[in-house]
């Protein structure tokens, strides 16, 4: 296997002890047998005490699975781990790395920097003199491992290895990181034992790391839009707020000229090929002084964090004093969450750290090393809270339940209004225990009904009939309208479909229900308000139990959340919040229950949890002191229902609580906390700062195309100031020059084609300077500008529209080009009513090609190919746009080259 062992500390393969036996049993979609589970797994044998300084003695263990692949069942681990303690001969010091490795050899990548790393951090530190940072040794124990890769006999073109490691010496640690594995510090404070991270994500979602590999050339798109599927678009910062649906298909990085390498990080060790295009392997470094407050430190692969988030793994660990147990229970619950949404599972490594202090005397040397820590800590704390904030989003929907929660959604929009007058408690039907016992087993696995609360259960439940059937009987007739859907209690039943031949009508068996599994049927015809597509025969005499199409409807077909989802529209801090990023925030409240007189928030206590009364009341009151008196007095101020909220201000910051909320009977409360939150839809201020900037920024667009010919009439009639286009400055002057339509519209700005009455051709760009400079693209913008200005003067290239003239005012820059400009190859590829035939996908693939060796004669590369800067003119010729990221030849020559070539 790829998994790596450790130093000082024992492994074996699980034994008939482990939790896999547990877990084999739960899952009953898993595609392993018991023995097969404990056979991917490797752990330490018991968990590991050590003492590094008098005050902190740690405990830790690990476990690692391999993936299961169906096409792959023999797939070896590509995750390794190594654990060394006593680091250098100084007992003090202790070393944990975990190597998640990827491509054809990424199990071999990932074990070669699992020996070399510490190896080489080992004698960078046995070389350096105390005026070396740690922090520049232990970077370099990562490049020199990258490099000594390339070297080594290992193909890494395609293959590497991600790393998260963490030196401890004494009670500092240090994190580097290269990738998407994770470490993360529990620690202990008013609101429990909360997460913090130690490490941010490397991936395209961040936008430093976004614009990195683009400067060096990178394409960032996603599989399906590299496939055409989607379109392309360029808000990956704005991801994790659910702007764009993460479903599994994370923004990747691609050479500018190839379907390569695809990896869904920006730096990692090894991948020599997308090294190239800005995917190194200098880590980002975290120092920290553990603190009598810190728990806990784990570090993990990506296959934990796919779908936990950082608070929901220390959850699970903080309920076990066993490290061993924690990183079992971690390990299973994400092997569970990887078949519920996925058909594989990835490679599994944790590794866990038990942190405790004990009170000792301080030393001035000890104060001293604090002191001089604390800029170090205060540094690190603010580089990763800005940092996670464009940390990877955990994947919620995924392929099987992403399309059954669109199929809901698609549903909902079927109820008519008479389902909503149907009173399912004027349809209620007595039942025995006997037959409630049964309808309770019969539906335990049923999918449709996983979805539902337990009201909603009980509901459904009272309104379901008996039917008995004889042999023969006809249950649903393909053709009729659907009016009940069934569960089968007992009896075998034959699914037929009728259908035209060349020899007449045929009727086919597609099917067959058997009574011992309990399944159902029916429901399509329901969900697609569309006749049977079937028929259903009974085979022997059996028990069915129908469901009405309007109780149906009513209850299976209806977001459950619906009534959530509008009161969290009325919060006014959340209105910058799309309906997608409201349900999702949703689903995932939890629920808690005060009684009568329960205090639920103390006027003046610090809070970060936010609230919506599920079932019944709350009254809010605040104290008084009256003058003369030291008597507080409490008094009523607001009375709050269900569906109503209150305490959403914490979402923003720790603000003392403005005033006491009480229970008055029985309450039940919908809650989330702030950090859960953010790690679902990142921070609240900055979904409300993006969308009041896209808010500005469309509101200033359209206000420059509105006014451009009134306020740029000048400008425009001076350059189209040549004699042969005298008749677009004699539009211009007359102000016969209006926007006709919007071809494109980008991060920084509009192009807009304009109607003349002379029918001259005009399109103009129209930039941004607030958003421009916002996004830090003016060097680009210039460098555009200044390079269609040297193609006006050079060369004329038939795929590059000419530059009539260039002005600007006091909200854009504005470049006026002698073409009418229609839409971009992206709208193209999305609109599916517009197929194009072969002979013109040849036809625009030649005048790319002749257009871009047209650039290249005249000593430019264009490098931003993408559909979205293809763009038709009106006689459905291919012009480029978007020149930002064109360079000259001879500095492309010594970019690769490594010198400067003679001008």
């Amino acid at each position: 296997m790829g998994c790596g062992s450790s130093l000082g500390i024992q492994s074996k393969v699980a034994d008939k002890n482990h939790a896999g036996d547990d877990r084999a049993q739960q899952l009953d979609n898993s595609p392993l047998t018991a023995d097969e589970i404990r056979s991917r797994i490797v752990c330490s044998d018991k968990p590991v005490k050590s003492q590094l300084t008098p005050s902190l003695s740690i405990e830790y263990a690990f476990v690692t699975q391999r993936g299961y692949y169906p096409d792959a069942v023999d797939k070896p681990n590509q995750d390794s781990y190594t654990i060394i303690p006593n680091f250098a001969g100084d007992p003090t010091k202790i070393f944990f790395g975990i190597f998640d490795g990827h491509g054809a050899t990424g199990d071999l990548c990932s074990v070669f920097a699992r020996k070399e790393v510490p190896d080489r951090l080992q004698k960078l530190m046995g070389k350096a003199n105390a005026s070396v940072p740690f922090t520049e040794i232990y970077s370099n124990c990562f490049t020199d491992t990258n490099a000594k890769l390339h070297t080594s006999r290992i193909d890494d073109s395609l293959s590497g290895t991600t790393a998260i490691t963490c030196f401890m010496d004494g009670n500092i640690i240090h994190i580097a990181n290269v990738g998407d594995s994770r470490a993360v510090i529990a620690k202990t404070d008013a609101a429990g034992i909360v997460a913090s991270p130690l490490s941010v994500d490397q991936t395209p979602y961040r936008t430093d790391e976004r614009d990195r590999v683009k400067r060096y050339g990178a394409r960032v798109l996603t599989m399906d839009q590299l496939e055409g599927i989607t379109p392309i678009h360029e808000n990956w910062a704005t991801a994790v707020n659910e702007e764009v649906d993460e479903d599994g298909d994370p923004p990747r990085v691609w050479s500018p000229t190839g379907n390569f390498p695809g990896t869904a990080f920006t730096r990692s060790i090894g991948d020599e090929i997308a090294e190239s295009l800005g995917v190194f392997a200098t880590p980002e470094i975290a120092s920290l002084q553990l603190t009598s407050n810190d728990r806990y430190v784990i570090i993990a692969s990506d296959g934990v964090f796919e779908f936990l988030t950082n608070q929901a793994v220390v959850d699970i660990v903080k309920t076990y004093d066993n490290p061993l147990e924690a990183c079992e229970k971690v390990v299973a619950e994400s092997y569970r969450l990887w078949l519920h949404y996925e058909l594989r599972t990835d490679d599994i490594t944790i590794i866990c750290i038990y942190l405790e202090h004990a009170v000792v005397p301080e030393t001035a040397e000890s104060t001293q090393r604090l002191a001089s820590q604390q800029a170090n800590d205060l540094l690190t704390t603010n580089i990763l809270n800005t940092r996670v904030t464009e940390q990877r989003p955990v994947r919620r929907g995924m392929s099987k339940q992403k399309r059954r929660d669109q199929m809901k959604k698609d549903m909902a929009k079927m109820v008519t209004d008479e389902d909503l007058n149907y009173n399912m408690s004027d349809h209620v039907v007595a039942k025995s225990k006997l037959e409630m016992d049964k309808i309770l087993e019969i539906t335990a696995a049923n999918w449709l009904f996983k979805q539902l609360n337990a009201q909603q259960r009980t509901d459904v439940y009272k309104v379901m009939i008996r039917v008995n059937v004889n042999e023969g009987d006809v249950v649903i007739r393909q053709g009729d309208p659907g009016d009940h859907f069934y569960c089968v209690q007992s009896g075998d039943y034959q699914v037929t479909v009728k259908s035209e031949s060349t020899t007449g009508q045929r009727e086919d068996i597609v099917h067959m229900y058997r009574g011992d599994t309990h399944p159902s049927f029916g429901e399509l015809a329901l969900m697609h308000n569309a006749p049977r597509s079937s028929s259903v025969v009974a085979l022997t005499k059996g028990v069915l139990w129908a469901i009405d199409c309007r109780a149906f409807r009513l209850v299976f077909m209806k977001s459950p959340t619906n009534v959530i989802v509008q009161t969290l529209k009325k919060v006014d801090v959340l209105k910058s919040l799309t309906t997608s990023q409201l349900e999702r925030l949703a689903t995932k409240l939890t629920e808690i229950t005060f009684e009568d007189g329960d205090y639920i928030l103390n006027q003046g206590t610090i809070g970060d949890t936010f609230y919506v009364i599920k079932e019944g009341a709350c009254i809010c009151t605040m104290w008084d002191t009256a003058p003369g008196e030291g008597e507080r007095r409490s008094r009523e101020v607001l009375r709050l229902r269900q569906h109503q909220y209150f305490g959403e201000r914490a979402l923003f910051n720790d603000a003392p609580r403005a005033a006491n909320v009480i229970s008055v009977g029985r309450t039940k409360l919908l809650q989330i906390g702030r950090q859960t939150f953010e790690e679902i839809l990142g921070p609240l201020q900055q979904i409300i700062d993006n969308d009041r900037a896209q808010r500005e920024a469309k509101h200033l667009f359209q206000s420059a195309v509105s006014n451009l010919r009134d306020s740029t009439a000048i400008a425009i009639a001076a350059a189209a100031g040549t004699q042969d286009r005298s008749t677009l400055k004699d539009d211009v002057l007359r102000g016969a020059v209006v926007p006709k339509y919007v071809t494109q519209s980008t991060e920084v700005g509009l192009l807009v084609t304009y109607e003349t009455f002379s029918h001259v051709p005009l399109t103009v760009r129209t930039i941004s300077k607030k958003s421009t400079k916002s996004f830090n693209k003016m060097e680009e913008v210039m460098r555009e500008v200044h390079l269609h200005k040297n193609l006006r003067t050079n060369c004329r290239v038939a795929s590059v529209p000419p530059l009539l003239g260039t002005w600007t005012d006091a909200n854009g820059l504005y470049m006026a080009f002698e073409t009418n400009l229609v839409c971009d190859f992206a709208t193209l590829m999305t609109d599916h009513d517009a197929k194009l035939p072969e002979e013109a996908v040849r036809q625009y693939a030649a005048q790319l090609l002749v257009g871009l060796e047209s650039l290249h004669d005249a000593g430019y590369v264009y490098r931003n190919m993408n559909p979205e800067n293809l763009v038709l003119d009106t006689f459905g010729y291919l012009q480029l746009h978007d020149f930002r990221y064109v360079v000259a030849l001879f500095f492309v020559l010594w970019t690769y080259g490594g010198k400067t070539l003679p001008s």
